[in-house]
Order: C-alpha cells, then sequence, then structure tokens
C-alpha cells in the first residue's frame, strides 16, 4: 500500500471509524500490554468481550497517563477533567470525535453506546465510582491515608473495577456477585499496592496506612530514602500477605457455590493467579503475577482480533479449568509460621 493510500485509509477510518476499528485497535492496545490485561477480554461473550475490551483498554490507558511520575498534581487534575468531559458528552449523546483526538476517546465512547444498546444503569454507577477513585488517588500524593480512606479508595478503585468486569462481562454470579467483587477487589488492590510500592512512592503516593505504620512500630519519614526498606525489614510483606490470602481463601469459598464450572473455573484461577506471589516466595516489591501459559496462547493468536477473540474465547474455556498453582497451598499457607513484625497482634 502507498503512503498515500495510507493517508486516504487513515481519514475514512477517523472520519467515519466502524466497530470492528474501535474494538480492534481497543484490543491490540491491551495485547501489547501482558496476557492478564488481554486475556480478561476473552471470557466474556461476544458483547460482553467488545464492551469490556473498550472500557478496559480506555481505563488502562488512563491509568498509565496518570501513572507517570512526570504527571504533577495540577496536570492530574486538569487531565482528569478533559476525561470526564469526554465521558459526559458521550452518555448525553453530544460527544463528536475530530482527527487528532486520541484513540481512547473512541473507545470511550463506543463503550457507552454499548451500555445504552445491552446493559442497565448500574454501569452509570459504577463508572462515576471509578472516575471518583482516581481523584482520590491523585488527591493523596504525598500524603498517608487513614485505614478508613484507604479501604474507600480500594473500594472504588478496585471493588469497582471488578463489578465493571462482571456487568460487562453478564456473568451470573447471582447474589454473590458483590461478595465476589469485593473480595477479589481488596486483594488486588492490596497486592497491586505492595507489589508497586517502590514505583508509587518514586511518585509520591505512599502504600501504607497510619495504623499500619504504628503496628509494625515504624516511625519514619516517608520522604526518607530508606523509608521503603523499613517497611521491609519490619514485615510489612508479611503482614499484608495474611490480609490478601485470607480474602482470596473466602472468594474461593464463595467461587464453589457458583453453578457455572466457567465462571467458578474463573474465579478460583484468578485467586491462584493472585495469590502466586505470596505462595511462590516472591512478595516483593516490582514483581508480577501472571498467568501461566498466557504468553504462549497470545502469540499463537492471529493478528486479526475480532478472530483472535473467537479462538482465543474457545481456548479459555480449556485453559480455565486448568489450576494455576497447587490447590492446597492455599490452606498450607495458614500453617506457615511467618515471623510477626513488631508490634503486630493478630488479625
Amino acid at each position: 500500500m502507498t503512503t498515500a493510500n495510507k493517508i486516504i485509509e487513515y481519514y475514512i477510518y477517523f472520519e467515519n471509524p466502524s466497530y470492528v476499528f474501535k474494538v480492534s485497535t481497543a484490543r491490540k492496545y491491551l495485547r501489547y500490554r501482558d496476557f492478564m490485561t488481554y486475556g480478561s477480554q476473552l471470557v466474556p461473550e461476544r458483547i460482553g468481550s467488545e464492551t469490556w475490551a473498550l472500557a478496559w483498554a480506555y481505563i488502562r490507558q488512563v491509568d498509565d497517563i496518570l501513572d507517570n511520575p512526570k504527571m504533577t498534581i495540577e496536570k492530574c487534575k486538569e487531565f482528569l477533567e478533559n476525561e470526564i468531559q469526554v465521558v459526559m458528552d458521550s452518555f448525553n449523546n453530544t460527544y463528536e470525535f475530530k482527527p487528532g483526538s486520541p484513540l481512547r476517546h473512541l473507545w470511550a465512547n463506543q463503550f457507552i453506546d454499548n451500555v445504552y444498546k445491552y446493559y442497565d444503569d448500574r454501569i452509570r454507577k459504577v463508572v462515576w465510582d471509578l472516575y471518583e477513585s482516581a481523584v482520590l488517588d491523585i488527591k493523596r500524593k504525598s500524603k498517608i491515608l487513614n485505614t478508613k480512606e484507604m479501604r474507600k479508595l480500594l473500594y472504588k478503585k478496585a471493588v469497582c473495577f471488578f463489578k465493571l468486569y462482571f456487568l460487562l462481562g453478564k456473568f451470573d454470579f447471582g447474589k454473590y456477585l458483590n461478595d465476589l467483587a469485593e473480595t477479589l477487589g481488596l486483594a488486588l488492590g492490596m497486592l497491586d499496592d505492595a507489589l508497586d510500592i517502590i514505583y508509587d512512592h518514586k511518585s509520591k503516593y505512599i502504600n501504607i496506612t497510619k495504623e499500619e505504620l504504628m503496628k509494625l512500630g515504624i516511625d519514619a519519614d516517608p520522604s526518607d530514602k530508606d523509608f521503603i526498606k523499613q517497611l521491609i525489614r519490619k514485615g510489612y510483606y508479611d503482614y499484608k500477605s495474611y490480609q490478601i490470602m485470607r480474602l482470596l481463601l473466602k472468594a474461593r469459598k464463595l467461587a464453589r457455590k457458583i453453578r457455572s464450572i466457567y465462571l467458578r473455573s474463573l474465579i478460583l484461577r484468578l485467586t491462584e493467579v493472585f495469590a502466586s506471589p505470596i505462595l511462590e516466595g516472591r512478595f516483593l516489591p516490582g514483581q508480577q503475577y501472571l498467568f501461566k501459559g498466557g504468553k504462549y496462547l497470545k502469540a499463537i493468536l492471529p493478528e486479526n482480533e475480532m478472530v483472535a477473540y473467537k479462538i482465543g474465547h474457545q481456548i479459555m474455556k480449556v485453559a480455565l479449568l486448568f489450576p494455576q498453582t497447587f490447590p492446597g497451598l492455599f490452606n498450607a499457607f495458614f500453617k506457615t509460621k511467618i515471623p510477626k513484625a513488631k508490634n503486630q497482634s493478630k488479625t
């Protein structure tokens, strides 16, 4: 294809971008991150998958921009105000995409179109909670939150993330939807905060509460260059591992009450993936949780994202049946004696 034809094709896409183009570019963005990011949209049926891919790609890109250490509080606020205006205009059916605007605005606009076509009003509340979580996250820069404030942030940021995924995926969890979203959301929120603690600290986010500092016997200025080392030395990771594992064990117990084998397997596999850094002895800053075998699956899927979804969706139905780690390790974890941190009480 000549350069002239590529330019013409570009303007055709952006003057009247198709639904397939929007979904495919969102999926492509997710694909070049990691399988946990990409693989989540392979689980729901078609409409749920497409709608989640649009929402997730938008959320992921916005988070990446806000997490940049070079973004000041003022720049973050200005950026979020512009983004929420796009979302509100889309809800009000007044948004117009212009060439030169970021692709994520196309994703957000199409996501909201799908919400109107296929979903109920619960989605609006969750979207607003996720926006508020981004605002709260910005406000906490250079501050140490108390337990209540951190819990509120994790609820809006992580619990609502799972609620959105479950609702968009049209997963039939019955009366257990909210409980599953809460247990998985809080566990993942804590896990991310612990694994990203050094990167977040550089961006002036302090991922430990006032009460936790007291419980661990730490009296240090968060701006101190040895602050993270003190947390580790005082048993921060031992303390968080118990909190996270209790939540994941609860999610596993809830999963066994779900009728659908496919959805039951989804929850069990998520708990295993999230628990893996703890169970494998690598619960340290900078570590990751991965879906084992995911990179190979991602590699064999064709470049055409609509075809890749059809193939990947069928493979995921099989892949989710196999544990990511030995299930017995969950119960064994709580029988292992881990030294308590200074002044740490039973939790």
